[in-house]
């Protein structure tokens, strides 16, 4: 397993832009955010709509219902429906050069290994081209240029590495890592998809 450079491949030159990580970041964390929060109007709490007290004479507001907001277990005013959507996006450049930000920010703990990518669908292959990599809970995402059926079998029983391809490989995920170990392919399939788009 050899330790990455800046002079393994161009993608791994250049400084970490550190806004458009941050940018790119939240908007992957938004994304995954469900708008499950839920609160009741005035129309859907169920209390007595009868009047509290008499129109006149009592020196208080006059109130008609113990539903507003303003009461305690009254309804809510302009609170979340539980339809809001807080999906953001990033341009498809903004993307490229935020991962190409992460890479670099991660640099000394990406290594290229192409034995990840060649065991069977036994489990212990898979430990056993990790090797220290696989090191107690540290997260290990391993970034291969083609998912196979065997790949993806002997890789899922590995509650902390995560596969994927150079592909589909996003800033979160690589973020997310303690590790990251990647084979020559993916790294030339990654230089083409994140140099063509900078052009």
């Amino acid at each position: 397993m050899q330790a990455v450079t800046q002079d393994t491949s161009s993608i791994f030159a250049g400084e970490v832009n550190q806004s458009l990580l941050s940018q790119a970041l939240n908007i992957y964390l938004g994304n995954l955010r469900q708008a499950t929060a839920r609160t009741k109007t005035r129309s859907e709490i169920n209390r007595s709509k009868k009047k509290w007290f008499k129109q006149k004479g009592t020196g208080n507001a006059r109130h008609g219902a113990r539903t507003p907001n303003i009461f305690v277990g009254g309804g809510v005013s302009h609170g979340p429906t539980g339809s809001q959507s807080y999906k953001r996006r990033l341009s498809q450049e903004m993307k490229h050069r935020a991962l190409q930000s992460a890479l670099l920010a991660q640099l000394s703990n990406i290594y290229l290994d192409d034995q990840v990518a060649r065991v069977g669908v036994k489990t212990k292959e898979a430990v056993a081209a990790l090797g220290e990599r696989l090191h107690g809970d540290d997260r290990v995402l391993v970034v291969v240029d083609k998912e196979t059926p065997e790949l993806i079998r002997s890789y899922n029983n590995l509650a902390t590495v995560y596969l994927t391809t150079a592909e589909r490989v996003n800033v979160l995920q690589v973020a997310n890592a303690d590790s990251i170990v990647m084979t020559s392919a993916a790294v030339a399939q990654l230089e083409k998809r994140l140099m063509n788009k900078e052009k």
